[in-house]
């Protein structure tokens, strides 16, 4: 009798025990869903500002972008975009290195371009106005195989030192390719009208 009522309570303490077991599991699924979903807000809310951004980022450039167009424009009221946007890639080549084009022409004209088929297709990232600083050197280097050529690049591209509008710390090398952009689709995500050397 003795060993039945030793047998019983060893079986209400694993009762018990089961019944602790489950509700401690029960807690901690519990806890570690409350955590994982403010660790998921705090992310959602961390992705929608860098997005936010972003966002100003694209817009400020490309809103600079077109006051540098304008500026350059009413200075330059001679300028020819449209003859320039219709010679191709060997015609602009030479005519830039003859001197009959300058870059600065060949650039803004480009930039025009970008910023009309931007407006229509929402097409580019952002347009590189870093291009505008290197104008300024860009006329030493006249033996360059794109000199004076404005080129898209596209964001899986890499940049040299700089960090674009991806979510990513990726950064761009200006340049780097050798296809022309003809202004007639942005082709890619960065549109930027830099100028090679």
């Amino acid at each position: 009798m003795q060993a039945l009522q030793n047998i019983e309570q060893f079986t209400k303490g694993v009762k018990m025990d089961k019944w602790a077991v489950a509700l401690v599991t029960g807690a901690t699924c519990v806890v570690g869903s409350v955590v994982m979903l403010v660790k998921k807000i705090s992310s959602h809310r961390e992705t929608e500002e860098k997005i936010k951004r972003a966002r100003n980022k694209r817009e400020e450039s490309l809103q600079r972008a077109e006051q540098a167009v304008l500026r350059y424009k009413e200075s330059h009221p001679t300028t020819d975009s449209a003859f320039i946007l219709t010679l191709s890639l060997s015609e602009l080549t030479q005519q830039l290195k003859e001197g009959s084009l300058t870059p600065e022409d060949v650039l803004y004209s480009y930039m025009e371009k970008t910023l009309a088929v931007n407006k229509k297709l929402n097409c580019c990232t952002e347009i590189l106005l870093e291009s505008l600083d290197q104008l300024t050197t860009v006329g030493s280097n006249k033996d360059g195989l794109l000199y004076g050529v404005p080129v898209s690049v596209k964001e899986n591209i890499t940049f040299k030192v700089l960090q674009r509008l991806s979510l990513s710390d990726r950064s761009v090398f200006l340049c780097s390719g050798s296809d022309r952009w003809r202004g007639s689709t942005c082709g890619g995500s960065v549109c930027c009208s830099a100028v090679a050397g």
